[in-house]
């Protein structure tokens, strides 16, 4: 029996109410089958998963999922495991008459042949082969792509690699994987990039080199028709039909968002008593199931982003060099900025000069906001997000752009839904506090 989770909502796995855009699923099926990277991005839950994982399932191709703390060797190093090519590392290094310096990190590499020296990139062996089984040592540099990709070809590697949640490595990190990036497309090695934000040519502002190498497929904006249309394949699957009112409000509310819309969708149903596919047709036509729907997300919403705001204003405390003054507690201000500003505010971004503007006006030591305090706050939005467990990040700062953007698609609903007032009026005061 079908179930309703199976069919709406925000899942790991995919949903039954998966439409097909053409001009997205027919862009993104299209471009795998040239010989360039990809990159998949949006907001979060705006289907960047759902998409790549329909075309390339999981299971048959090399997925490494980043984090702030991983380094570029350490995606080269569960590449290569994934790969069936066995490693053992170390460090090598040069020295001078004044420092020692790093260059890379010296491994060795042992590859696995089968018959007649062919490789298996499965590093699976068929019953009767063991007697065949044979292997050789390579050296190599784990920093280096070039060596990477020699030895996924040397293994016949012909899968597609999956990196999830890019915007999670640091700036400097992001930047060496896309110089690498050229190297690896040079050589027939293929990545397919998630990542949440919502700038076009990522990639290429940090290596302009990559220009025809990389083709960007964004997964939104999402239309009314297309959200009608998973409305109905769903109903579908649960033998259910929508009246024409309840989709419009679940369309009004979700402000474009797939996820939320899902999320909403999911909850009228509950809130209809439809828990799986019914034996007998359905019609949910109450509107106030779907209000029940909004006000439920509202609550949910409402308390986890607080409480995530309340985690970025409490930041990492600047201190001033003058014990006598209070820090500067950007992170604080940049809160309040947002709350005041609202929906209206950030739904197309903000640019810096406007948030910088918008926090000075009630900070405590407004002539004493450098630049160079803001752009130390804004760059590293993604890694405090991260230290504070909020995942995914609600906001995100577009260095080339210079704007400053919502990533959590669900963070709209909160901004048009919560009482903004409220929640900037108890966020704990980190000027009390010193003070106290």
């Amino acid at each position: 029996m079908t179930k309703l989770t199976q069919v709406f909502g925000v899942s790991a796995d995919p949903v039954l109410s998966y439409i097909v855009r053409d001009n997205i699923d027919g862009l993104f099926t299209a471009v795998l089958k040239e010989d360039k990277h990809v990159v998949v991005y949006g907001a979060s839950k705006q289907g960047k998963t759902a998409l790549v994982s329909r075309y390339l399932p999981y299971d048959q191709n090399v997925v490494v999922r980043l984090s702030p703390n991983t380094n570029v060797e350490d995606i080269y190093s569960s590449i290569l495991r994934q790969s069936g090519v066995e490693i053992e590392t170390g460090t090598v290094e040069e020295k001078t008459s004044e420092t020692s310096a790093t260059l890379g990190i010296k491994a060795k590499a042992t590859i696995w042949f089968f018959g007649e020296g062919e490789a298996n990139a499965s590093g699976g062996l068929k019953a009767g082969d063991k007697s065949q089984k044979t292997s050789k040592t390579i050296p190599f540099n784990l920093a280096l792509a070039q060596d990477i990709a020699e030895l996924l070809k040397a293994v016949n590697f012909k899968k597609k690699i999956v990196l999830e949640n890019f915007h999670y490595l640091a700036e400097e990190k992001q930047r060496q994987l896309s110089f690498d990036l050229r190297s690896f497309q040079e050589m027939g090695i293929i990545f397919v990039v998630l990542g949440v934000w919502r700038q076009k040519d990522k990639l290429r502002i940090y290596c302009p080199d990559l220009t025809d190498r990389v083709v960007d497929v964004a997964v939104e904006p999402w239309t009314e028709g297309e959200f009608r249309k998973v409305a109905a394949e769903g109903a579908k699957c649960l033998n259910i039909d929508f009246a024409p009112e309840v989709i419009q409000r679940c369309i009004e509310n979700s402000f474009g968002s797939v996820g939320v819309f899902q999320e909403l969708l999911k909850h009228t149903c509950m809130a209809a008593g439809v828990s799986e596919r019914t034996f007998l047709a359905q019609n949910i036509a109450d509107v106030a199931s779907a209000q029940m729907a909004v006000k439920e997300k509202a609550d949910q919403y409402g308390a986890t982003h607080q409480q995530a705001l309340e985690l970025i204003s409490s930041g990492n405390v600047t201190h001033s060099k003058e014990k006598e003054k209070t820090p500067l507690h950007l992170p604080y201000y940049l809160v309040c900025a947002i709350l005041e500003m609202g929906y209206a505010g950030l739904e197309h971004g903000i640019s810096r000069s406007d948030i910088t503007d918008k926090m000075k006006q009630h900070h405590h030591r407004k002539d004493d906001v450098r630049a160079s305090d803001m752009s130390n706050l804004l760059h590293n939005l993604s890694t405090l997000q991260h230290k504070k467990g909020i995942n995914p990040p609600l906001i995100d700062y577009d260095i080339g752009k210079r704007q400053l953007y919502a990533i959590d698609s669900t963070f709209f609903f909160f901004l048009r839904n919560c009482d903004l007032g409220l929640v900037k009026d108890e966020l704990p005061s980190p000027i009390d506090a010193s003070e106290g």
